[in-house]
């Protein structure tokens, strides 16, 4: 634990303490009578689809939501296109197919505490396994996850792409998180806390990726309400690192290859470590998320290196829909009319990969999004974000927007 008693650059820190701040602000005035928590996802197709999306889809769920089937087909297909005005950006403008999924999701038929779930990514004309795993249900004693699932800890990197306010990740969850694993994870949920541990190793669609470790989120909801809840949580990641390491990310927008922030590659690295900090709350329509994130590099020779990064986002339901929340995160919401639903959000993130002889860059953007639900399976994006880098020509707008489909 040496590692976390360096004392931070004041300089660093003071936007992302001034933003937990203002989250912590924002919970105060939220504050609400306390009442039994939210009801389970009714069973409609939606609902289906969003719990395996969320992999929330334990076998008790699953019964409710499959009404005496065994199983179901699921999948999701992302179209995209993005506009950049930033000069290093200039060449890249162009239409993707971000996303396309096709899975199952059943219960075994032989144990009645068993679920499992494979889905398959075809994006880019190349097949990749997404999730493939089972789940066995210890009553009120949690869950056990066995296979190739979620490696990244935090709230922003546990939502899915169908309950994301923006259509990409914030810079620190896409610089830090870690890609599918295979390994055992055990799970426990509460009314009002959640435990999440992961034992990990190899990445199963990348055999030169060895590292193993473990990982750990925890959360508590202090205040929770039928139209309000504080989320408070803590994660964490260790590493042990047997080939080479590397930190970057894009600029929210998946449609380009190039990186405004990266460190290179390093293959002097013997351990990385990561702490995450979560403040999230919502009242009504509305919802704030905030995430402060630090990574340490313990390197072979030489000093340690450590990176941070923070986020700030919320959203507004324009046409009056609730909040909805699961299992420690948020989820998309449930369609009240039939003319569709509106939803506003903002967010500013920050990224520094520059730490001693690691040169990485740093960034900062400010975004809005404009999202349309016109059906339950169904949603439109459009993002505005402005770049801020140290790179040459890094600054500038980009636009970009997608259209979702799941079943």
């Amino acid at each position: 634990m040496k590692m976390w008693l360096k004392a931070p650059n004041p300089q660093r820190c003071q936007p992302a303490l001034a933003l937990l701040a203002c989250s912590l602000l924002i919970n105060t005035a939220m504050a609400v009578e306390m009442v039994p928590e939210q009801p389970a996802p009714k069973d409609t197709h939606q609902d289906t689809s969003i719990a395996i999306a969320e992999n929330v889809q334990d076998a008790f769920l699953l019964r409710q939501l499959l009404k005496g089937r065994q199983f179901t087909f699921f999948g999701r297909v992302e179209g995209e296109f993005a506009l950049y005005d930033i000069p290093v950006f200039l060449d890249e403008n162009d239409l993707e197919l971000r996303r396309f999924r096709l899975g199952l999701a059943g219960l075994n038929p032989w144990f009645e505490n068993i679920s499992y779930k494979a889905e398959y990514d075809y994006s880019d004309g190349e097949s990749n396994i997404s999730d493939a795993y089972f789940t066995v249900d210890l009553g009120g004693r949690g869950s056990l996850t066995i296979g190739n699932q979620d490696g990244s800890q935090s709230l922003s990197a546990s939502t899915g792409s169908l309950s994301q306010l923006f259509m990409e990740s914030p810079l620190p969850i896409s610089a830090f998180g870690l890609n599918k694993r295979v390994g055992i994870a055990y799970d426990r949920f509460a009314k009002r806390a959640g435990l999440h541990l992961l034992l990990f190793g190899r990445d199963l669609n990348n055999s030169d990726a060895e590292n193993r470790g473990f990982a750990l989120r925890a959360y508590v909801n202090p205040y929770r309400s039928a139209d309000g809840i504080w989320h408070l949580g803590a994660s964490g990641i260790m590493e042990n690192i047997d080939d080479s390491v590397r930190l970057r990310t894009r600029p929210e927008s998946h449609v380009t290859d190039i990186r405004l922030v990266d460190t290179g590659v390093h293959e002097d690295v013997e351990r990385s470590s990561r702490l995450g900090i979560e403040v999230a709350g919502a009242r009504g329509s509305f919802t704030h998320r905030m995430e402060l994130l630090v990574t340490e590099w313990q390197r072979r020779e030489g000093p340690r290196n450590r990176f941070t990064g923070a986020y700030f986002e919320g959203g507004y339901m324009l046409t009056g829909e609730l909040f909805r929340y699961r299992d420690g995160k948020f989820i998309r919401p449930a369609l009240e009319q039939e003319s569709g639903a509106w939803e506003l959000a903002y967010r500013w993130s920050w990224v520094d990969l520059d730490d001693g002889d690691v040169q990485g860059g740093e960034q900062r953007n400010l975004g809005l999004a404009l999202n349309y639900y016109p059906a339950p399976q169904a949603r439109s994006q459009l993002n505005l974000i402005q770049v801020n880098s140290e790179q040459v020509g890094g600054d500038g707008l980009l636009f970009q927007v997608r259209l979702q489909l799941n079943w």
